[in-house]
């Protein structure tokens, strides 16, 4: 025979080993409830094996005979109750009687066995102990529950991973957003599931940046900040946080990890550094105009009376010529700068923006058109009108199609994209140039930033700046080898009945 081993066995020891169970209880009294709980009872039927109360004996007037909702015969002694029931093969009695318990030792035949009230009392205690840990099964259950629940209703992507970057669980935003199962993403990479809020892939792979890599090596809380671009081509900002998982023993066994979208903050955070840096800017204007504009003025003014002398060789004149061609790029920064700083009043004039951007559209097109470039204009069929300063945002558009001229060097098309979006005017510069790094993009509206040579930096944020004035706003996307889209957000003007003035596109 071989010897006995729960590995080897690999079920309970009363599952096939032995039948069923005919019982037939003598006595009463408290315990016999319990002992129909375990013999019914479904939580116990994994740890015993299949028992059926089939008769009591010796119930005496006063004891208990609760059997809940079994019903079950009752006998004056228990010799009636075994020649009525043959089939009982495991007789409890309960009653604490010895000379009873001496009895039925030695009446019974060994084919039924007998389990005196002192092992009930042991089975009892199992009883309670079971009900206990039910009762903690219960409440964690509960609070699993909770605690999931709570963690699916945050916003923020979660993922639990193991020490190999695989997804052990994660909260519900992520695997609705990737539009696949929770199941289908558990044991997978996380990049299978980590998506942007508008369902574009976050990485493709375990990215070196992501904190995860440093909690492993510190085994602590560490974060990053990362950016990514999004399937429109609009850049996105995201906190990324580690956090590591031990185990009883205190080794780390997972790192939580969650990506925390963070673009809006970032862009209210950047409109008050450009705030301040305004500011600065103002301040500094002043003390710009008297200090350097002044011997600015004379600089040129002599080096222009130098031009004209006849005395000059070709040598001095063309180093003169270069001395007035750079006061007057001085001059030029100088008045960007200050245009820049100085506060503008917006003027309380209707304009019909469709109308503007076909006046732009021709002129751009008569001075490039030979060149290889087309500017064309599409528009809904009812566009309302915008309050603001017709010249500036004039001039914004001019600066848009030029931007996307340079990033198109070898011609192309700039569309001008008239809607509707939410109730304002939306107006999309689109080019199809070389497009911007996430780098360029993160740093285009900074003012002074530029990536053109002897540029001022002052383009798209002088842009930024006329159209926030005029109560709008600005979006830049941009993909790398597929083109730049600038949108302009402005209100619409309201007429004296408090609607919005509105221009019919033709087409």
């Amino acid at each position: 025979m071989d010897d006995f081993s729960y590995e080897n066995l690999g079920i309970c020891y009363w599952n096939g080993s032995m039948g069923p169970f005919r019982v037939g209880v003598v006595g009463g009294g408290s315990s016999l409830k319990i002992l129909v709980d375990i013999i019914y009872n479904e939580a116990f039927r994994e740890f015993l094996p299949d028992m059926t109360l089939c008769a009591l004996s010796h119930v005496h007037e006063g004891d208990q005979a609760d059997c809940g909702d079994v019903s079950c015969p009752v006998y004056a002694t228990w010799r009636e109750m075994l020649e009525n029931h043959p089939e009982v093969n495991l007789v409890v009695e309960m009653t604490g009687d010895r000379e009873l318990l001496e009895a039925l030792r030695c009446a019974l035949p060994q084919s039924v066995s007998l389990m005196d009230h002192r092992e009930v009392v042991f089975f009892c205690g199992l009883h309670d102990m079971a009900l206990v840990k039910s009762n903690y099964m219960n409440q964690m259950d509960h609070q699993r529950t909770l605690i999931q629940s709570i963690i699916d209703e945050i916003r923020e992507d979660i993922f639990l991973l193991d020490k190999s970057g695989n997804v052990v669980d994660l909260n519900r935003i992520v695997w609705q957003r990737a539009g696949v199962t929770r199941k289908s993403l558990l044991g997978k990479p996380c990049w299978f599931g980590a998506r942007l809020r508008d369902g574009s892939a976050f990485c493709s792979r375990l990215d070196p940046v992501c904190p995860f890599h440093k909690t492993l090596q510190s085994g602590k809380k560490e974060e990053s900040l990362v950016t990514r671009v999004n399937g429109a081509g609009l850049l996105q900002y995201y906190r990324l946080y580690a956090y590591p998982i031990f185990d009883m023993r205190g080794h780390m066994s997972h790192v939580m990890v969650m990506h925390r979208d963070i673009t809006e903050r970032t862009h209210r955070e950047k409109y008050q550094q450009q705030s301040d840096k305004f500011s600065i800017i103002g301040e500094m204007s002043t003390y710009l105009a008297h200090e350097i504009r002044n011997p600015l003025f004379a600089v040129g003014g002599f080096a222009n009376s130098l031009l004209k002398s006849p005395s000059l060789d070709g040598k001095d004149r063309e180093k003169v010529q270069i001395i007035v061609n750079e006061t007057k790029r001085l001059d030029r920064m100088l008045t960007n700068m200050l245009n820049f700083a100085r506060p503008s009043e917006v003027p309380g004039v209707t304009v019909d923006i469709l109308a503007v951007c076909r006046d732009v559209a021709e002129l751009m097109g008569i001075g490039y058109g030979q060149q290889g470039y087309t500017v064309e204009v599409e528009a809904d069929k009812y566009l309302p009108s915008i309050r603001a300063d017709l010249d500036a945002v004039k001039q914004c558009l001019v600066n848009l199609i030029k931007n996307g001229i340079e990033a198109m060097p070898g011609g192309g098309t700039i569309t001008l994209d008239l809607g509707l979006e939410k109730g304002e005017v939306l107006v999309k510069v689109i080019d199809q140039g070389c497009g911007m790094t996430e780098h360029e993009q993160d740093q285009a509206f900074n003012p002074f930033y530029s990536t053109k040579e002897g540029g001022s930096g002052l383009g798209l944020p002088m842009i930024k700046k006329i159209i926030e004035e005029c109560g709008g706003h600005v979006e830049l996307a941009s993909v790398p080898g597929v083109g730049t889209t600038v949108s302009l957000y402005l209100s619409p003007a309201l007429d004296l009945d408090g609607d919005a003035a509105t221009t019919v596109a033709k087409a």
